[in-house]
């Protein structure tokens, strides 16, 4: 540790050099040396290869006059006027004698898999137009360097790179709008942190210059929000769309549901609203989750509503979207995975299978205890019947199907904590499921899954003695 930053030092200074016009030595001329002149010729540099042997592609480049061949073995004075230059090359001899050389001259110089013999490390890169990404382990693991530069990749696409053309654009503009340079970076990160992205993804350019117009004449244009569905618990179930929004949002409204590894992908500036209610939620609480989005929508802001699962099943986000479009707010639905389907695939139970179930009903488990409008005659009957959050009221459940003429050997199961590490899962019948849950001492949220397609799952049959010693699956029959 350094006593004056308190950081561990790297080692090198990450920078991004213009080779435009400037003379690079390459020394090799295999796949390699190939590698690293097809980087330098995309820079804009003048190529010199030093090396007796070449690749096909080296000479087809040599050949159109893209780049200097000298056919030789390296020696000493080959780096004379370079800016930069790479050794690619298996002979540490003569990686050495070429630093030696770059050392007394001051060219950077690196050496491929040589790091006693680099001055500087070429990163693993990744472009979108004029957006440019390099990852370094400081020579450590170039492996890892691509693995990581392949997943920031998936994050910058051609959408990126159109917007970063529209600002290039616009640059020059803003600056003569909004002379005071504090206010003026306030406004750029107010434009690239907005919805304007979502403009450019649909192709939508006039759309995005009228939207940037908004926010450059009034920082209180009004904003829009987004309906995400967070998935069912793990967060790598987000849809990709839903990430994408999630790390435009200036404020993040979210349930308990909702994985604490998602809102750490929202921007560290952004407003994050807990909204989550216990019980089954009064009217009252969601009547203040409308408002506050509504409020936050109209001071301009990207608002995301993160819900768990997806949305519009039993997420009430039916009744948010209303409320925001009576009150004259955009608002656009990201659908999510719902667990009503990834809970029981996640403990390896198929809700349709061809031999035991050609369709499922799903229902609230809100709606099984004290009065109910379903009709549980019709849902004794289903193939199927996957009940969420229905743990609390399982005995219920059990009683109201029992008695709607369902067989009491229908296999069951609990899946607790559906796609989490802590998934936890109970499988029994009809009329024991109610007490096995009890005793397994399951949690919420819960996904109870009722029919022959239970007998589907991989799972091991265990004694009820078994119950106490097993921390992660139970299955009694």
């Amino acid at each position: 540790m350094t006593a004056a930053s308190g950081r561990s030092p790297a080692g090198f200074y990450p920078v991004f050099l213009n080779l435009r016009g400037r003379r690079a030595v390459v020394v090799g001329g295999g796949a390699v040396a190939e590698q690293k002149v097809l980087g330098l010729l995309d820079a804009g540099a003048h190529v010199t290869v030093v090396s007796g042997e070449t690749t096909p592609r080296l000479e087809d480049l040599a050949a159109q006059g893209a780049i200097e061949v000298r056919r030789r073995a390296y020696r000493s004075g080959d780096l004379a006027g370079a800016w930069l230059a790479i050794a690619a090359t298996d002979d540490r001899a003569v990686n050495a004698a070429a630093w030696a050389e770059a050392e007394r001259a001051g060219i950077p110089l690196n050496a491929v898999d040589d790091l006693d013999h680099c001055s500087f490390i070429a990163p693993a890169i990744h472009r979108e137009s004029d957006i440019t990404v390099a990852v370094s382990t400081a020579g450590k693991s170039p492996a890892l360097a691509v693995r990581l530069r392949d997943r920031i990749a998936n994050l910058i696409g051609p959408a990126e790179a159109r917007l970063c053309d529209l600002l290039g654009e616009l640059r020059p503009e803003l600056a003569a709008r909004v002379p005071d340079a504090r206010a003026r970076t306030k406004l750029w990160y107010r434009i690239v942190d907005s919805d304007v992205i979502e403009f450019v993804r649909r192709g939508d350019l006039p759309g995005a210059r009228r939207r940037i117009e908004e926010l450059v004449r009034d920082g209180r244009a009004t904003g829009v929000v987004y309906l995400v569905g967070a998935g069912p618990g793990d967060p790598r179930l987000i849809t990709v769309r839903g990430l994408q929004i999630l790390r435009s949002a200036e404020v993040v409204v979210y349930d308990r549901l909702v994985h604490p590894a998602l809102l750490d992908e929202a921007p560290s500036c952004a407003e994050r609203v807990f909204s989550g209610k216990h019980g089954h939620g009064r009217h009252a609480e969601q009547q203040e989750i409308n408002e506050l989005l509504i409020d936050r929508a109209r001071r301009g802001r990207l608002v995301v509503r993160l819900k768990g699962g997806d949305p519009f099943v039993f997420g009430r986000g039916a009744e948010e979207c209303e409320a925001l479009r009576a009150a004259g707010i955009a608002v656009e639905v990201v659908p999510g995975v719902t667990s009503a389907i990834a809970a029981p695939a996640a403990a390896g139970i198929p809700v349709t299978h061809r031999l035991h179930a050609s369709g499922f009903a799903v229902v609230t488990g809100h709606q099984c205890d004290g009065a109910s409008d379903l009709d549980w005659e019709a849902l004794a009957r289903m193939p199927t019947l996957v009940v969420l959050m229905g743990l609390s009221a399982l005995p219920d459940i059990a009683a109201r199907l029992l008695a709607s003429g369902a067989d009491p050997g229908t296999p069951t199961a609990v899946v607790a904590s559906g796609t989490l590490p802590t998934q936890r899962t109970v499988v029994g019948t009809l009329a024991t499921i109610a007490t096995l849950a009890a005793e397994a001492h399951l949690e919420p949220p819960a996904t109870v899954v009722v029919g022959e397609v239970v007998r589907a799952a991989p799972l091991p049959e265990v004694s009820i003695s078994e119950l106490a010693h097993d921390a992660g699956l139970v299955v009694l029959t």
